[in-house]
């Protein structure tokens, strides 16, 4: 069984407990939810696909090492509506050419 602590996604778990971010895939299957959920802290996920790199798992678990890269639907929407960053600015609008 999986707990989900802050800030992880089903990548950061697959990665965590089964060694490749690629069972995330599975992981999503077999418990039925979808890759893109934003995943609650707390939430536990009891059917675990087999690790796939025993080493990688092996290493997480004696460094406590527990990633956490998710980013929820509302931090994204907060983003997409302040419009800061580069990837906001339009050439010669609010970017300008040196």
């Amino acid at each position: 069984m999986i707990t989900v602590t802050s800030r992880q996604g089903l990548f950061d778990l697959a990665l965590q407990h089964c060694g490749n971010a690629e069972t995330a895939y599975d992981l999503a299957f077999d418990n039925g939810v979808s890759l893109t959920d934003d995943i609650a802290v707390g939430a536990t996920f009891s059917n675990v696909p087999a690790a796939m790199n025993k080493d990688t798992v092996a290493r997480y678990a004696a460094e406590s090492i527990k990633p956490a890269t998710a980013i929820t639907t509302t931090e994204i929407n907060n983003i997409l509506e302040t419009g800061e960053g580069i990837e906001f600015w339009r050439i010669e609008l609010e970017f300008e050419v040196q």
